[in-house]
């Protein structure tokens, strides 16, 4: 016939499960010698820290993690723009309203980012100061410091509050602000070279459609710079510090064109590490009343959604367990499985797939859920706890694995390979949908197969294999950045 029908012996599982390594499962040297930036995050500096920007920063998190294990050596990078017409706004607030110094929080900044731009809609004059403002701030005016440094350092705290919350960290975090400057001065080197030329209407645009883009516009007729070619500085700042194999920018679909720009750009310069960027791109978080619009007001802060999604599961632990937890415990575990169901609903959607907010599906604890692979973990525990020690020199030469105990043991075997196609496509979601299957095939394993009441020899195979299902379980989510309670 046209194919071949391949079935595992007993002998094949037996060795597997004694010669597995329980610390070193999953981890291999696939990417050992090489180095990759990962870029994301990178949030506006001014702007709130809302629901849009979850897929960014866990999405970027977890690519990290998954390439760290399979060899690579990965930097973490955080990009926010400080440079951008939003800061130029909100300084022109602080002018603009007597109660601006009083802003505590991301929440006080916002409502004045709407009233300004509510104002520029009524008042031509303003938007002219926001653009002279914006050039003030690329020409490094000190009498903007101060305002910028208290702008900044409302921005930042709240993004770092997020990040603790979602147990995010960066090897290195650089503002656009920092590469003004070296952006004129690779614009100069494109004009130079000849693909690059200065418009009638004063701007500076990059010749690009013989190369099937469009044209687009490096500087702007005032001479201030576009996030193009900041980020064309920041591609070279980045090499020549980490000397980097690759680099990888975990920003939205609608950025598509701009990382085909800014790297046929980078190309057309002779960059040596062109072909080396690539950008993961991934669909828009929405709110069932339209698209999130920082300008309107209409946004979800994602200190919110994590605050309600550990309520929502501290009343689930409250409603559904009798137990004698104390309040630290329950705070502690809802915690864990709160920030675990909004982390988990993200990651397991294809990244292009658009992503319709829905509070309460996100954090459902029910079916195709973090809690689900969570509570799957917290049972195996609970049967090793009452074996106690598992004997490590068990007799494998006659005992026959069951059919449940063959499913868990391929899907345990296969883990390895997982990791290594999830940091080959950059892809976390393989391993979310790995780990719901595991739990899955452990939950089978568990209804079909006694492990505590199971005889001498078997119950410690048994548990040697529920051993190995607990661990995988627990780093397979440690992969998505989500803990275990």
């Amino acid at each position: 016939g046209q194919y071949i029908n391949f079935t595992y012996s007993n002998q094949h599982f037996s060795n597997f499960l004694q010669d597995v390594n329980l610390a070193k499962h999953g981890r291999s040297k696939f990417g050992k010698g090489k180095k990759v930036v990962v870029e994301f995050s990178s949030p506006n500096i001014g702007k709130p820290f809302h629901i849009g920007h979850i897929r960014s920063t866990v999405l970027g998190e977890s690519v990290v993690r998954v390439l760290n294990s399979v060899g690579y050596k990965t930097i973490a990078f955080n990009y926010p723009s400080d440079s951008g017409t939003q800061v130029a706004l909100l300084l022109v607030a602080a002018t603009e309203f007597k109660d601006f110094p009083k802003i505590k929080n991301e929440k006080d900044m916002l409502n004045y980012y709407v009233e300004i731009n509510k104002r520029i809609e009524q008042d031509e004059t303003l938007a002219e100061k926001a653009r002279k403002t914006l050039e003030q701030i690329e020409g490094g005016d000190p009498s903007l410091n101060k305002q910028l440094a208290f702008i900044r350092d409302i921005s930042l705290a709240a993004f770092q509050k997020n990040y603790e919350l979602l147990g995010v960290k960066f090897d290195e975090t650089s503002s656009e602000s920092q590469f003004v400057q070296a952006g004129k001065e690779t614009v100069a080197e494109a004009v130079k070279k000849s693909f690059a030329f200065k418009a009638d209407t004063g701007e500076t645009v990059a010749e690009l459609k013989e190369h099937g883009l469009p044209n687009t516009i490096l500087l702007r007729s005032n001479g201030t710079t576009t996030y193009l070619a900041r980020d064309l500085a920041l591609a070279d700042y980045r090499f020549k510090k980490y000397k980097f194999d690759s680099t990888v920018y975990v920003t939205g679909s609608e950025q598509k064109l701009h990382f085909q720009q800014a790297f046929k750009i980078l190309s057309l310069l002779g960059r040596p590490y062109a072909s080396k960027l690539h950008h993961l791109p991934f669909g828009l978080i929405s709110l069932p009343e339209g698209a999130i619009s920082t300008r309107a007001g209409r946004v979800v802060f994602l200190e919110d959604v994590l605050a309600q999604a550990i309520n929502a599961a501290k009343e689930e632990i409250k409603s559904t367990r009798k137990t004698d937890y104390s309040d630290a415990e329950i705070n502690e575990i809802a915690q864990v499985v709160g920030i675990g169901a909004v982390k988990f609903a993200t990651l397991r959607i294809t990244p292009e797939k658009d992503i319709l907010f829905d509070f309460k599906k996100m954090v459902s604890f029910e079916g195709d859920t973090s809690a689900y692979i969570q509570y799957s973990y917290v049972r195996a525990k609970k049967i090793l706890e009452k074996i106690g020690k598992i004997n490590s020199k068990v007799k494998f030469e006659d005992y026959v694995f069951n059919g449940s105990e063959k499913e868990l043991l391929k899907a345990l075997q296969s883990y390895p390979v997982i990791l290594e196609k999830a940091a080959k496509d950059f892809q976390p979601y393989y391993v979310a949908n790995y780990a719901l299957d595991l739990a899955s095939k452990f939950s089978n394993f568990y209804e079909k197969t006694p492990v505590i009441k199971s005889e001498n020899n078997e119950i410690h195979i048994r548990a040697k294999i529920v051993e190995l299902s607990a661990a995988v379980l627990k780093d397979a989510l440690w992969h998505l950045g989500i803990d275990i309670p």
